[in-house]
Parts: C-alpha cells; structure tokens; sequence
C-alpha cells in the first residue's frame, strides 16, 4: 500500500516537473529572429499590469500563461499544445516579440508570481500567420484597491503601436518594417 502511494506520488511530480519543462518563454526579444519561411509568423506586442493607486508598484510581478490551441483541443489542455509563460513587472509595460507556428494562441490567464488567487482568466486569441509579423495590442490589467466579489481586475487591449514598435525596432529593425494590425480579441464560448 506504501510503495503504490509513492508511486503514485512520484508519478505526479514527474508529470509536473515534465509540464514545466515543456513551457517556453514567450519573450523573444533577446533571440535573433531567423527568415520566417511557410510555418512561421511573428507576433509583438505588450503587457502592463496598473497597479492600485498607492500600491506596491517594483515589487509585484505577474506571470501570464499562453498556449496554442487546436479545433478539437480549444483550451490547450493536450500535452502536445505549444506552452509558453510571459512574466511582467507591475507597473512597468512589457514588451514581446515571438516567433510562432502558424495557428490560434489563447492567452488563458495571469497570476502574481508566487501568489495563489490574485489574478484570473483572460481568453484572448490571436493568430500567428505564416510569412506575417502581426501587431496584436497591448494588453491593460488594471489590479482594483480592494478586491471584491466576483473579479478583481479589469483588462483591456489597447493599441500602443508606435511605442511598441519604436522600442522593438531597435534590435529587430528587419523585422519591425512591415507590420500588420491584428489584435487579441476575446474567445466567443459556445452556450451549453
């Protein structure tokens, strides 16, 4: 009964340990962008979480979950689904740039780094398109003083283009010249 206890035990961490692994990180900023080719689209775009008015603003940091998703498999659930994490400092607007496959992509949630429950769902898609660069907004959190029933925060995407672009282009100058607009839009659920 022990030894099928910490196997069981073992077995759990081993599919955690290989799920974590398996997350990339959806900042690409620092990388040399190769040709994007018949598979690959470019994405960029950012993310600023706005802090309460007169909260800590250097200390928090979130983390957001990004997965690809498939016809049969919409919330990437599969243990084949691309998965990548994008981390963000309160208060302080993060850029990204990311070479994907082509296809869908959900921005499934955001969390406080370290923190259990602040933070929640956001289901945003965006789409990767082969041969493409695609501009796909900022993404707004605004965290509320105090939290109350229901959620907690509110979210938004924003068009901040140029800033975003002037700050990219420094390093991916080749790739920042033909950009086009697509922004993450909200997955329409189906009714029971």
């Amino acid at each position: 009964m022990m030894r099928r206890a910490m196997c069981a035990v073992l077995g759990t961490f081993l599919v955690l340990l290989g799920s974590i692994s398996c997350t990339r990180s959806f900042d690409m900023s620092d990388e040399r962008l190769t040709p994007l080719g018949t598979q690959w689209g470019v994405v960029i775009g950012s993310v600023l979480v706005q802090p309460p008015p007169g909260g800590k603003e250097r200390d928090e940091s979130y983390e957001f979950d990004i997965v690809q998703i498939q016809p049969a498999d919409p919330d990437g659930e599969s243990p084949y689904a691309e998965r990548y994490r994008l981390d963000a400092k309160a208060g302080e607007e993060r850029t990204f740039i990311s070479r994907l496959r082509s296809g869908r992509y959900l921005v499934k949630n955001f969390h406080q780094a370290g923190v259990l429950g602040l933070g929640g769902e956001l289901d945003l898609v965006f789409h990767s398109m082969a041969g493409e660069v695609r501009y796909i907004g900022r993404l707004r959190i605004e965290i509320p003083q105090r939290l109350s029933k229901g959620k907690g925060y509110r979210f938004a995407v924003d068009n901040a283009r140029d800033t975003t672009l002037a700050q990219l282009s420094k390093q991916h100058g080749d790739v920042t010249t033909e950009v086009h607009d697509f922004p993450m839009t909200p997955r329409l659920r189906e009714a029971p």
